[in-house]
């Protein structure tokens, strides 16, 4: 068959119908017949089959439009909640969504006159929230899906815990500042604030708050940090930083003194050389107490004799074997796994929370510095991963991890940075003793 000629009805008509939607006052449900015109759909009302149709209806009108009826909110309620969700929405915004398909099911086949009388039905039912306003009815569509409300649940209960983990973070925090303030106090100490220069920080790494504490602190130069072995378990000893300028300084400091002491003594023994050569009688008696009291350096024999009685004391406080296992909850350590997160965690400072099975610790990472706010992350890690942490001052309390002393509380009383060792004394009956750097960590 040929096609229609071009402006012809007949080719009109087939636009219109290749179109899609015509006009809906045209459209017979009961048919599911689209006229294009008045005219049209006369024709369509005096037809056989539109007739057999009609006394179907006739037989059984209420059930036929209840079908209907139902049908039409279905496929209402369900784009309502598919493209818009719980979102306040224009009704004939959806409705005008709802008759874009060609095959859907018109109004004027519901018990319902108007899109007003069904919006009025669906409050009533409490399947949306209607409201009236000038520009026409809103709707708005209430959730009760219950995977979904279990899912929002959910999600509620996690926004909630994690608030709970910030409180507690901050609670802990707040619980380190006032014990680190009462340490300072007890101590003596006085905080100074130094003014900052314009273009002399590097890095950002410039301290603008310096903290002097009235105990005289050992000038002795500080070595590059080196592992230990004990036991099989490699624990990195490193204290709390410090600035690199003032270790240099010290240690030219000390340099200096013992160049000092050293020139001292040379002088003083060429003098008593002299003398004898001008005095013989002199020479045999300084001979004589140069053979019972050679000249030596006052300085180095007082550090010898003090490194052997802290050796000794050392090694007493050592006789009971080791365990392999250190952790204890609620010390400061620091995690030296370079791996872990691309090595966002490497050098921080964590508080145990938890041992699992001696080996293992649950910790709480620390905040970087005052002004960070990336504390709080729990993580979950072996005892090679963390490494123990030194105060930086004297008096402050720490935990002894290994030996016959291990879970103990003590105050530091001294530190010996060149042999890595610490005097502590215990808090329960104020003995002495002496351990490695490894042995004890720093309390939270």
């Amino acid at each position: 068959m040929p096609k229609a000629e071009k402006g012809s009805a007949k080719d009109i008509a087939n636009r219109m119908k290749a179109k899609g939607l015509q006009k809906l006052k045209f459209y017979c449900q009961m048919c599911s017949k689209q006229c294009r015109d008045e005219n049209g759909f006369k024709c369509h009302l005096t037809s056989d089959s539109h007739l057999r149709n009609m006394k179907l209806f006739r037989d059984n009108a209420s059930g036929i439009m209840d079908n209907f009826s139902s049908e039409f909110e279905k496929i209402y309620v369900e784009t309502l909640r598919r493209r818009h969700g719980t979102q306040r929405m224009n009704a004939n915004n959806v409705y005008q969504e709802v008759i874009s398909d060609k095959n859907h099911v018109h109004m004027n086949s519901t018990k319902w006159a108007t899109l007003s009388d069904f919006v009025q039905y669906l409050g009533k039912k409490g399947i949306c929230v209607v409201e009236e306003t000038e520009r026409g009815w809103y709707v708005t569509y209430i959730e009760r899906d219950p995977a979904l409300l279990a899912r929002q649940e959910a999600l509620k209960k996690k926004a909630e815990a994690d608030q709970r983990e910030e409180q507690l973070a901050a609670e802990r925090r707040e619980v380190l500042r006032m014990e680190a303030a009462k340490a300072l106090d007890r101590a003596g100490g006085v905080v100074e604030r130094v003014a900052s220069e314009i273009g002399s920080r590097e890095n950002g790494d410039q301290k603008m708050i310096e903290m002097k504490l009235g105990v005289t602190k050992s000038t002795a130069s500080q070595a590059k940090k080196k592992r230990k072995v004990n036991n099989g378990a490699k624990l990195s000893l490193v204290e709390e930083d410090d600035d690199d300028d003032e270790f240099h300084r010290d240690e030219a400091k000390e340099k200096k003194l013992d160049e000092s002491l050293a020139m001292q003594a040379n002088n003083r023994y060429n003098n008593e050389r002299m003398k004898s050569d001008n005095n013989p009688s002199q020479a045999r008696s300084s001979s004589n107490s140069e053979r019972q009291h050679p000249p030596t350096n006052a300085s180095a024999e007082n550090t010898e004799k003090k490194k052997h009685k802290s050796d000794k004391k050392h090694k007493e406080d050592c006789d009971d074997e080791k365990n392999d296992y250190w952790l204890y909850r609620d010390i400061i350590v620091r995690i030296i796994n370079k791996k872990l997160s691309d090595g966002q965690y490497y050098k921080r400072k964590a508080i145990v929370d938890k041992v699992i099975d001696k080996y293992e610790a649950r910790v709480e990472v620390l905040e970087s510095s005052r002004k960070a706010n990336d504390g709080g992350d729990i993580l979950r890690l072996d005892q090679d991963d963390l490494e123990t942490v030194i105060p930086k001052e004297l008096g402050e309390k720490v935990r002894i991890l290994v030996g016959k002393h291990r879970g103990k509380k003590a105050r530091v009383i001294r530190l010996n940075r060149e042999d890595y060792r610490a005097e502590l004394r215990l808090t329960d009956d104020d003995r002495v003793v002496t351990l490695d750097y490894e042995d004890f960590s720093k309390l939270a």
